[in-house]
């Protein structure tokens, strides 16, 4: 089911940095700074810009921390292999091996592996499967380009806290500007959609850092949306996701998550494109998918977590 188009959303975040960003693109200058930001030729000219692997695992990190926080357990830690004992010492969390490392038989399908994932595996991928969401890299809007800025830093003694002397390092960060960068969540749940929407409040309410020097005055962004569109090919009137779309027999091997909001919510009228039906809702996407809000605890509560042994 997971290979055919029944619906999908996408939508445009401009991130504009408050403090200075370091992304380290991870190779110093022969004579220059120790850590430079990530730089690319796109047109014909040198540009600064945001990964979007970068992007992808802060909002993927961001998303585990508000799931931990509505229910303890319910997303996997993904590098943690039981098969390796590394050390968890949060209780809780000490069978969240993840969701890669699962299975439950040696021929598992791609529609159990899917029902067994935990709502971040499902959301972003694992080492089983493809997730439904990607993000583009994010580069700067014309007449936004930002400025380099050159800063120095001490090495801290981790055990002391305190300098180690003769320790110094040069870095550039980025200072201004403002990028954009386009979020696509192919075939996904309204409980999707709702995450996908509590990353776009705390982007707005600068709650979601990117880069290096998080804790030392660095990487805060401000996310807003300028663009939301949603393709559907199957006909429809109202905001539905797969749950919706799918057959009875597909809901069930897939594992999807039945909810539905108090109140249909209408779309409005589509633009056809093909076999495909967008609806553009940038003017009012928040009043479209602000109901979906319990959708994501609703999962959370009803799935419990990851499922499966590791193999």
């Amino acid at each position: 089911m997971l290979r055919r188009f029944l619906c999908q959303a996408d939508v445009v975040v401009e991130f504009e940095p408050i403090d200075p960003i370091l992304v380290k693109s991870g190779y110093s200058t022969i004579d220059g700074p120790d850590m430079v930001p990530v730089v690319t030729y796109r047109s014909g000219s040198k540009e600064y810009y945001f990964p979007g692997s970068s992007l992808k695992g802060v909002l993927r990190s961001h998303l585990e921390r508000i799931a931990r926080t509505l229910r303890p357990g319910s997303v996997c830690i993904p590098y943690y292999d039981r098969r390796r004992q590394l050390p968890v010492p949060v209780a809780e969390e000490r069978n969240s091996y993840g969701c890669g490392y699962r299975s439950r038989s040696s021929d598992d399908s791609s529609a159990q592996s899917y029902a067994d994932s935990c709502a971040a595996c499902r959301l972003f991928g694992s080492l089983k499967f493809g997730g439904r969401l990607s993000i583009s890299d994010a580069y700067p809007l014309p007449g936004h380009q930002p400025k380099l800025e050159r800063r120095n830093g001490v090495g801290i003694d981790r055990f002391t806290g305190g300098t180690v002397r003769g320790v110094l390092f040069d870095l550039q960060a980025l200072v201004g500007g403002r990028f954009a960068a386009t979020i696509r969540l192919v075939n996904f749940e309204l409980w999707q959609l709702a995450a996908l929407n509590l990353l776009l409040a705390d982007l707005r309410d600068e709650l979601v850092g990117i880069g290096s020097g998080r804790s030392r005055g660095m990487g805060r962004v401000r996310g807003t949306v300028s663009r939301y569109a949603l393709s559907y090919v199957p006909p429809v009137a109202t905001l539905d996701g797969l749950y919706q779309l799918a057959s009875d027999q597909e809901r069930q091997a897939y594992g999807l998550h039945e909810w539905s909001p108090q109140q249909p919510i209408q779309l409005p009228p589509p633009q056809k494109y093909g076999v495909r039906s967008l609806f553009d809702i940038s003017q009012t996407w928040a009043d479209y998918v602000n109901p979906l809000a319990p959708a994501f605890e609703g999962f959370l509560n009803w799935h419990g977590g990851p499922k499966g042994t590791a193999s």
